[in-house]
Order: C-alpha cells, then structure tokens, then sequence
C-alpha cells in the first residue's frame, strides 16, 4: 500500500468527519474511526469538537514537519443510521485490507450516494409508528386516527419548512402547534375518549431522543464541550415543542391549563 500524500488525505478526511457527524452517531465513534484511518496511512490525526466547528491537525509520524491544520463548519443532516454504519464499517475495512486512499475514496463515495428512501413512505411510516405509540400508552381507536393524521400534516409541514430554510427552532413551535391543533379539533368533535393521551402523542415525532441519547454519550466519554452544548440544544427543543402545544392549549377549552 502507498503513503498517501498528506492533503489527499485530510482532505478525504474532513468529508469523512463531516459525513459520520451529520449522520447523528456521537462524538467518540467519530473520533475513533477517524484515528483509525489516519493511523493505517502513517498520520496521527488530532481533533477537537465543537458544535459549529471541527478543528483537525493531521502530523506526519515519519516527518513532524508534514502537518496540516483546519478548522471546518459542521455539517448537520438527517440521522442515517445506514451511512454511520457504512461509514464505521470502511473504518475498520481501511484498518484491516490496508485499502489504498483511492480505494477508500470509491467506496466512501459508494456509501454517501445511495438510493435515499423515498420521503412519501417515510412520512407514512412515521405516521404510523407515532399512532402506534398512541395505542401503547393507552389511546383508544379515534385518539390513533387522530395522531397518525396530525403527525402526517405536521412532518410535510417541516418539510415545507425545511425547504425555505426556516430556523429549526421555529419549526418545532409551528410542528408542534399544528400537530396537536389539529389533533384537539378531533378531541372538541368527540372522536376520541382519551384526550389527553391523544395530546401527548401527538409531538412525540419531534421529540429529539437520539440527539439526547448522543449528548449523554459524549459526556460519558469526556467529550465534555459537545455533549453539554448537545443537551443544551435539546432542551432548547424540548422547551419549543411544549411552547406549541401549551399555544394549542391555550387557545382551546382543554381543562389542563384551568
């Protein structure tokens, strides 16, 4: 296997690190594999986490003079759990085959550019899976109907959002407030005899539970910076989602808030 020249490879790996970050796996998987590349062509990688941005240092063992250093913005995407598996995988591929850099490039490239699912059956499927949810804590048949309909408006309704690039925080507020607005005009019509079970399920699709899962990882493994901003983010989320539905509340005659 030849040594790769050394820009060729940080700059493969800045695409890598940004790709495996934005697909939602947490800090020390990224870290980890990323080492685990670096170490197979001759280079010692060291970098440090934030939020916003990625600071990479890339040294030469044979030859501490070869060294390259980069701060790059974040990328974040949606949670792919396909591509951090994938991506993890060509990790230990690299590690074990001693795959060359242009090797290691196709099949990255492989990887990142597969069939995406199509968004009408994921937002189907999420439809479903939050109507479901309903049904497990306790929902009757009407209060299921109910939340697969309000998760269904309120994800094309994100996308919609999404698309003209409107803050991610106001989206969960407008989600959120659409989601159980819709959900409580099926409640004041009297098609559902479990209200309050049927409000709660209804935001359930916005709830970020991976990223949270993520940032108490990171903590765990001494990423301390980015797992405290992680879960400050998190909670910023949460307190946007329970500020639509108390609008939604609010505006209505539900008993909870008198």
């Amino acid at each position: 296997m030849q040594k790769p020249d050394i820009q060729s490879l940080t700059n493969f790996l800045i695409v890598y690190t940004k790709t495996l970050l934005g697909a939602g796996t947490y800090t020390s998987r990224v870290a980890k594999c990323v080492g685990r590349i670096a170490e197979v062509y001759g280079y010692e990688i060291n970098i440090n986490f934030f939020f916003h941005h990625i600071t990479l240092n890339i040294v030469d063992k044979s030859d501490n003079s070869l060294h390259r250093t980069y701060v790059i913005p974040n990328h974040h995407a949606y949670i792919n759990f396909k591509i951090i598996l994938d991506l993890s995988a060509l990790s230990w591929a690299i590690y074990d085959h001693k795959y060359d850099l242009e090797k290691a490039k196709a099949i990255f490239d492989q990887v990142t550019h597969q069939e995406k699912r199509s968004f009408i059956v994921t937002l189907i499927l999420v439809s479903i899976a939050n109507s479901a949810f309903c049904r497990l804590f306790g929902g009757d048949f009407g209060s299921g109907v109910l939340v697969c309909f309000g998760t269904f408006l309120g994800l094309i309704l994100r996308f919609l959002l999404t698309k003209i690039k409107i803050d991610l925080r106001i989206q969960y507020i407008i989600c959120s407030f659409v989601s159980s607005g819709f959900v409580f005009l099926g409640l004041n019509m009297g098609y559902t005899n479990t209200s309050d079970v049927a409000l709660g399920s209804s935001i359930l699709y916005l709830i970020p539970g991976v990223f949270f899962i993520n940032s108490v990882i990171d903590i765990l493994k001494d990423h301390i910076l980015m797992g405290v901003s992680r879960i400050i983010s998190v909670a910023i989320l949460i307190s946007c989602i329970a500020l639509g539905i108390y609008m939604t509340l609010s505006l209505s005659n539900f008993g909870i808030l008198k």
